[in-house]
């Protein structure tokens, strides 16, 4: 054998061993990295948004191939009906036996007697009660108790409709595993912390968690309610039956009679107005005329002086010598 042929495998060898210890050497610092960050993660989530992540990545991946198909258990009806009654408190009656005989409740109601809502009472005011409600009935019966309460009276209006709740649900109820799996690690973590302050702050994003998965869970509870208990909106109206009145023919005599009556009223309604009118505006009148009267009295008094002439140094010629003259004439 060469010395070329013995210094090749050595040098061979020298290779693979450094390569395996490169690959020890980075094992060695990832697993110290891991360790870092494990140690560091209630500081930082854990880098949790990245679990979180990978975590719902797998779940819309889970979602996509189960959760598309509408899942009949998931569904919600609801409906609003109005219907007519003539006999209110029968009707009224029978919906109370319907609700007992279904196993529904009623969540919420509301009666009005049909009165404007004045403090006081009016016994000849006709009235028209209304009754509406909100009437929650186990979903497996929802279309008879429906076609039951149809029949209390002459049914107006019905709508309808239906809702899925699967994905909501199944999305909430993937979110609600991401929140666990993120409080048992911090339970985990909160448990092997020697520091305080520390684990104040561990224990505040751990109520905060906390908090989430209730209301995922009020919210998964509600829609399992819905499922389970159809809504029924009914509103239920008083009606009186129409009565058409049949048409009445007079005579002449009775047009006769009843057009001299209404003249005669026509005529007195006039008078009577007129009087009142009279009445009104006497006062008024009276003082004017008063008022009038002393305008027109100073008036003519003024005028009355003017006419008057004054006095005047003017000598006058004595009368009664002239009438003497002419008694003397005449003898």
């Amino acid at each position: 054998m060469t010395k070329k042929a013995i210094i090749i495998p050595i040098i061979l060898s020298m290779l693979l061993l450094t390569a395996c210890g490169d690959n020890e050497k980075s094992s060695s610092s990832t697993t110290y990295t891991n360790d870092t960050l494990y140690e560091n993660s209630g500081a930082e989530e854990y880098n949790d948004d990245a679990k979180s992540s990978d975590e719902s990545r797998s779940a819309e991946k889970k979602d996509n191939t189960s959760d598309d198909l509408i899942r009949k258990e998931m569904l919600v009806y609801s409906c609003n009906m109005i219907v007519d009654v003539l006999d209110f408190d029968t009707a009224h009656t029978s919906l109370k036996n319907s609700l007992d005989s279904y196993g529904a409740f009623v969540e919420t109601e509301n009666y009005s007697s049909g009165s404007t809502g004045g403090r006081y009472y009016e016994p000849n005011t006709e009235k028209w009660r209304t009754y509406s409600a909100t009437i929650r009935v186990p979903s497996s019966d929802y279309d008879k108790f429906c076609d039951e309460t149809a029949e209390l009276g002459d049914l107006r209006s019905k709508n309808a409709s239906v809702e899925n709740m699967s994905r909501e649900y199944y999305d909430l109820s993937a979110t609600l595993e991401i929140y666990e799996a993120k409080e048992d690690r911090y339970v985990e973590l909160l448990s092997s912390i020697t520091d305080e302050q520390y684990a104040i702050t561990v224990e505040n994003q751990l109520t905060d968690i906390q908090i989430e998965i209730s209301k995922i869970k009020t919210r998964m509870n509600d829609i399992k309610t819905d499922v389970a208990y159809s809504y029924v909106n009914l509103t239920m109206n008083e009606v009186k039956e129409y009565t058409e009145e049949p048409e009445k023919t007079d005579t002449f005599m009775q047009r006769l009679g009843n057009t001299v009556s209404k003249a005669t009223s026509n005529f007195l309604t006039v008078m009577e107005n007129l009087l009142f009118i009279f009445i009104y505006i006497f006062p008024h009148l009276a003082v004017i005329a008063i008022i009038l009267f002393i305008l027109f009295f100073i008036i003519k008094r003024c005028a009355k002086k003017r006419s008057t002439p004054k006095n005047t140094n003017v000598h006058l010629p004595d009368r009664s010598e002239d009438t003497n003259e002419k008694n003397t004439n005449n003898q």
